[in-house]
């Protein structure tokens, strides 16, 4: 074998560990990744869940494939087509003005569009040069297979560490299935139907059970909050002293995910918000909550594919933080400002029960349906606020 192409089958080899690295760390913060899908606002949110996952898989697949070396003609082709309709879609994410982390690599490496397009392009050359060069009949042995998972396995532990302060489990478990697949390419006996079946459907079974999709369990109405305490509040008096403000948000300005532009009074108790007429989603967000981040977007995409009225939209924090940190929880999830109020964080804490988000769903001062991050229901929130 030349020295091109045992270069080549080298470059094939770090292009399958770039895919399942590409895989693992999607896997690591993929709430994330399912709401950074959604935020285009191209499909609905149950679509979102399982599309995410299934890319997942797909990444996995191709990876272990590249890695085998097994089916050359197949995995090459096959990862350059995905390379490219994702070069389409960040391009389309570039003119539209999405700059922010394309979750290529997840949060583990943070890349905007141009610098994931670049890097796509690099991987496209690099396979274009494996499919020319490398040869077809050399695989690598199972030993080999294990040093190079090894090997990353202990370069994507130090990065999640180093980068998220936290190793994920999950994605370690998905990290072995990747393995157990690789092994059973790597038999002589590989193109067995029982043994190829296996390596195909892995990824895919393994993804999901390991992160089913929101819907599959978390169902609105299991939502721990004060319902009572919440209801009260609605109904108390504002004091003497304290003037009385109607929050009011310009809805022209509103649509279209712009974060800054939209401007909103606040005010200190949840009964100056009026809403005992008419229907509301009163959300209740800490701002340095990663999950309420992720719930204000959903929110405001939900919204924007609604053409929902923004004044029925409420966000309420807790009062006691600096300005900067409200502002960057709007920027950070990508939400509109809709109507927003800050309350006392002893009120904040007993309602919520010091678990959050809390979105409700109030009818003319009644609670209609209540949801935490995982249960939010696109369906039923955009029919209820736009009737």
């Amino acid at each position: 074998m030349r020295a091109v192409n045992k270069w080549a089958s080298v470059v094939k080899l770090l292009v399958g560990v770039a895919f399942i690295i590409s895989a693992l760390s999607k896997m690591v913060t993929i709430d994330s990744f399912e709401m950074y899908v959604y935020s285009f606002g191209i499909f609905p949110l149950v679509p979102c869940f399982y599309f995410s996952r299934m890319l997942i898989a797909a990444e996995l697949l191709l990876g272990v494939g590249l890695m085998s070396h097994r089916y050359h003609r197949l995995s090459t082709i096959t990862s350059l087509l995905f390379l490219v309709v994702f070069i389409g879609f960040l391009v389309y994410a570039q003119l539209i003005g999405r700059t922010d982390n394309c979750h290529c690599f997840g949060d583990l490496l943070p890349f905007n569009p141009v610098q994931s397009i670049l890097k796509n392009a690099v991987l496209i050359v690099a396979i274009l040069f494996a499919y020319k060069y490398a040869v077809n009949e050399w695989h690598p042995r199972w030993w080999l297979v294990c040093i190079i998972f090894l090997l990353t396995a202990v370069l994507f532990i130090f990065y999640s560490v180093k980068m998220l302060h936290a190793l994920d489990f999950y994605s370690l478990v998905l990290m072995c299935v990747a393995l157990a697949m690789a092994i059973l390419a790597s038999l002589p006996f590989y193109s067995r139907w029982w043994i190829t079946a296996p390596i195909i459907i892995a990824p895919f079974v393994a993804t999901f059970i390991l992160s089913p999709p929101d819907n599959w369990f978390h169902k609105e109405g299991r939502v721990r909050y004060d319902k009572e305490l919440f209801l009260a509040q609605l109904e108390k008096m504002p004091s003497d002293e304290q003037e009385s403000v109607v929050p009011v948000v310009d809805s022209s300005m509103a649509l279209g995910g712009d974060t800054t532009v939209v401007t909103a009074d606040t005010v200190g108790t949840l009964s100056e918000l009026d809403l005992a007429k008419g229907r509301h989603l009163v959300a209740f967000f800490s701002p340095t909550c990663g999950y309420c981040r992720l719930s204000a977007e959903k929110i405001s995409t939900i919204a924007t594919r609604n053409d929902v009225d923004v004044n029925r939209i409420v966000y309420v924090f807790p009062d006691g933080f600096d300005d900067e940190k409200y502002d960057a929880f709007y920027e950070k999830a990508n939400s509109c400002r809709y109507v927003e109020t800050r309350i006392d964080q002893t009120m904040f804490v007993r309602i919520t029960r010091a678990s959050f988000p809390v979105i409700l769903l109030v009818e003319d001062g009644a609670i209609a349906a209540a949801y935490d991050y995982r249960a939010v229901d696109e369906g039923q929130i955009g029919e209820f606020l736009t009737k």
